[in-house]
């Protein structure tokens, strides 16, 4: 039996269509497995369980007929716990095969924009469950996440580097400013000369999110991707710094932007590696935190920037270097789009 014949057989078994032999066969079979907690495996150990459970229903269908009896006492012995058993087993074989198929689908259904000559593009599809590193024949590395594909050429042309992604990677480009770096991801275009960012699918709704970690990058729509009648006459697009964030959503054509969720320090100079403060002006304190983390940070009040602060905040996160600084001058913030906006009286 083919995949395709499995899944007929567990579908009918959930609907009730199959025959008695048939029944018979899944039961026995499920009998075998020793009780064994399917709803409780990892991701690999349904994907081993999966195939075992293929294998053992090959062998109980071309197995010799058994008595009919067997049969009927089975059914009306166990009918609940197999009922249970099959909704188990058609998840785990639907997720086997349907889902890889499905992301196997969405990986080669994009269209090929990178060009190179014959026999010159390579594609590399992660079918793994670990993260795959790919050096570039340029110096620069892609960290590409399982079940994400990238295509690029071994030789990159001389006025540009192009690659495609399908999926999740981490990017760090070798910088060459007469060479720009081009990902082409959905209906996006990201473009760096030297950086490191990341780009991700949300597989429930197809939103695009690109993270800068360092340097500067230009994300904006791809027209080739979208039918001529419904193509803009200028691409929507954004500019993003260190730990800025945009999601694309390729529905509403909506660019969001923010901030990453765990912003990290874009730039550790030599007398910058402490953050350790004595009665230091909040004003002061602001802007040793934006040339750390190349954010943008705000007073609404200017009385603010008066305020003081004593203490070292070197190894906390950025969020919590604020709550602190800012809880020990009766102030707060908020993430207004890609800045951070302190509210509060200030001082005298």
């Amino acid at each position: 039996m083919n995949n395709k014949e499995i899944q007929s057989l567990l579908l009918r078994y959930r609907n009730g269509d199959c025959s008695k032999e048939e029944i018979a066969r899944i039961h026995l079979w499920y009998d075998k497995l020793n009780k064994e907690s399917l709803l409780s495996l990892g991701e690999s150990e349904r994907e081993a369980t999966g195939d075992r459970i293929l294998q053992n229903i090959r062998s109980e269908i071309n197995a010799e007929k058994y008595h009919q009896q067997t049969i009927i006492k089975k059914w009306w012995r166990s009918g609940t716990t197999y009922a249970s058993a099959a909704a188990v087993i058609i998840a785990i074989g639907c997720w086997v095969f349907l889902g890889k198929a499905s992301s196997r689908e969405v990986i080669h259904k994009e269209k090929i924009l990178v060009q190179a000559p014959a026999g010159q593009l390579i594609t590399h599809i992660n079918s793994s469950d670990s993260t795959q590193k790919i050096n570039l024949e340029d110096g620069s590395t892609v960290t590409l996440s399982p079940r994400s594909q990238i295509i690029y050429p071994r030789t990159f042309a001389s006025d540009q580097r192009n690659v495609q992604l399908a999926g999740d990677a981490f990017f760090e480009i070798t910088k060459n400013p007469d060479k720009p770096f081009f990902v082409y991801s959905g209906k996006l275009i990201t473009r760096v000369l030297g950086t490191s960012f990341r780009i991700k699918t949300n597989a429930k709704d197809q939103a695009l999110e690109v993270e800068v970690v360092t340097g500067k990058v230009s994300v904006f729509e791809n027209n080739n991707s979208f039918a001529e009648n419904t193509a803009g006459q200028h691409s929507n697009g954004v500019i993003l710094t260190p730990n800025q964030r945009v999601t694309y959503f390729p529905e509403s054509r909506h660019l969001m932007t923010g901030l990453v969720v765990e912003p990290v320090k874009a730039i550790v100079a030599a007398d910058d590696s402490r953050l350790v403060f004595n009665n230091i002006g909040m004003g002061q304190i602001v802007d040793a935190l934006h040339k750390s983390y190349g954010i943008e940070i705000v007073f609404a009040n200017d009385r603010l920037a008066e305020c003081t602060f004593t203490g070292d905040i070197t190894d906390l996160p950025l969020y919590e270097k604020l709550d602190l600084i800012c809880g020990s001058v009766g102030a707060d913030y908020e993430i207004k789009g890609t800045r951070i906006l302190i509210n509060g009286r200030g001082c005298d």
